[in-house]
């Protein structure tokens, strides 16, 4: 289940500093669930308390500016080397003096990611150290309801004290009314999930996404903006001449038809994350579709697909960087266009798309499957995962503790990569993460 997020805040007297110094200091907790991300060890006071002393304010102030892109930028590779990512994702970069903790918010889009990640060792010039290392997930709506009743707290207190600085209220307001109108709310999702802040991104890259939004879907194009950010543009100018060109199987173009499926309506319980989804809905398919156990071959994915299984085989691409189908008039035909030459990662991109077209079972017209760290990305890299390589048949395969042979060995019986083996182990706790990082 996902946790309660907590944020207090407790004001407290003060008679240096500015004004807002002196207005907003305050003990500042948050906690996930019972778990406190602002314990720390204050060397001064020889004490340790689950509370910062610090300026209420200014974290309200990078609660606001970052808002959009907390909300929906999702966490990008490299984060950790991105500056700019963490500036809006990082607590720590609140700033003006006050020691932060290293509390990272990164999004789906349906929930939040929150990881505390304190260094060993505090600066010399540093009193205090967060202690705790923690690692939990929140609801997008838990997260919006916290922040929300944070803020209205910082800005009553602004009203009563009467401190004269309005730039806070003006830009929460703004934010208010921006997410309470969804054309503009549209607008300020799709630069957060490009990666720039509010008004930054290009006036011509809103409006060719936009566009393509008509055209594709919105949702599919959200998808493909959170995978190509700033280059977005370009990867949807690709898309649209891959779709209008008119050609075969070599120019990396091949025409499917995706399978059905009847989905109970129980599936529809209680599922606490996207990859658990995807995982149980192709279980399902597996039953349904009398696979058993079995590795699926080419042959069988082939005709599921009504298409000549070559298509995972052949070496011809589409040039994008992501694999993607296009749905052709409103059946299940599609156009589908792969990025990579490789069979095992073309049978992966397949199946992501089979388990989108299943369980989103929208009319939209472009059906990406991008590396963003989406909930609807989870959902189709699950689904493809335990569809292909289902986690009893690999225990059943595979020793207590596997070495890279035996890893190697059961990749090569269900027609996937040694990596997919040692993820999906890893997922299901029979690996230590470590495993994921041996050598192919």
């Amino acid at each position: 289940m996902p946790e309660e997020l907590k944020i207090e805040c407790r004001w407290l007297g003060r008679s240096t500093g500015s004004a807002i110094d002196r207005s907003f200091f305050a003990d500042i907790g948050l906690a996930v669930g019972e778990d406190w991300l602002t314990q720390l060890e204050d060397s001064e006071a020889s004490t340790v308390r689950n509370h910062l002393r610090g300026c209420a304010y200014q974290l309200a102030t990078w609660f606001a500016t970052n808002w959009w892109r907390l909300r929906w930028e999702p966490e990008i590779p490299g984060w950790s080397k991105d500056s700019k990512w963490r500036v809006a994702h990082s607590m720590a970069a609140a700033g003006n003096g006050y020691v932060w903790p290293n509390v990272i918010f990164a999004t789906d889009g349906n929930s939040l990611a929150v990881a505390c990640l304190p260094r060993t060792k505090a600066a010399v010039f540093e009193p205090i150290r967060y202690l705790n290392r923690i690692q939990a997930w929140v609801s997008a709506a838990e997260f919006e309801r916290k922040v929300d009743g944070f803020m209205e707290g910082v800005l009553s207190r602004l009203e009563s004290r009467q401190v004269g600085d309005t730039d806070l209220k003006v830009l929460w307001m703004e934010i208010l009314e921006e997410r309470n109108d969804p054309m503009t709310s549209e607008r300020r999702k799709l630069e957060a999930m490009a990666g720039f802040d509010p008004d930054e991104a290009p006036s011509v890259l809103l409006k060719e996404i936009l566009e393509d939004e008509s055209h594709f879907g919105r949702e599919a194009v959200a998808e493909v903006t959170a995978e190509a950010r700033d280059s977005v543009l370009k990867v949807l100018e690709l898309i649209r001449e891959l779709v209008k060109a008119k050609g075969n199987s070599k120019e990396g173009r091949f025409r499917v038809s995706l399978p059905d499926l009847h989905i109970p309506s129980k599936f529809a319980g209680p599922f606490e994350r996207p990859w658990q989804k995807g995982a149980a809905l192709a279980r399902i398919a597996r039953q349904q579709w009398n696979l058993d156990a079995e590795p699926v071959e080419n042959k069988t994915l082939g005709k599921l697909l009504n298409a000549n299984a070559g298509l995972f085989t052949r070496s011809s691409t589409a040039g994008t960087r992501i694999p993607f189908g296009v749905r052709k008039g409103s059946g299940d035909a599609f156009d589908v266009f792969f990025d990579s030459p490789n069979e095992t990662s073309r049978r992966f991109a397949m199946c992501r798309m089979i388990g989108d077209h299943l369980f989103f079972g929208n009319e939209e017209k472009l059906v990406p499957a991008t590396r963003a760290k989406t909930a609807r990305q989870q959902f189709q890299r699950a689904f493809a995962q335990e569809f292909l390589c289902p986690i009893e048949a690999l225990r059943a395969q595979l020793p207590p503790q596997p070495d890279e042979d035996d890893i190697s060995n059961v990749a090569k019986c269900f027609h996937v990569s040694p990596l997919l083996v040692r993820t999906t182990l890893v997922n299901k706790g029979e690996l230590d993460r470590e495993a994921l990082n041996w050598n192919d």
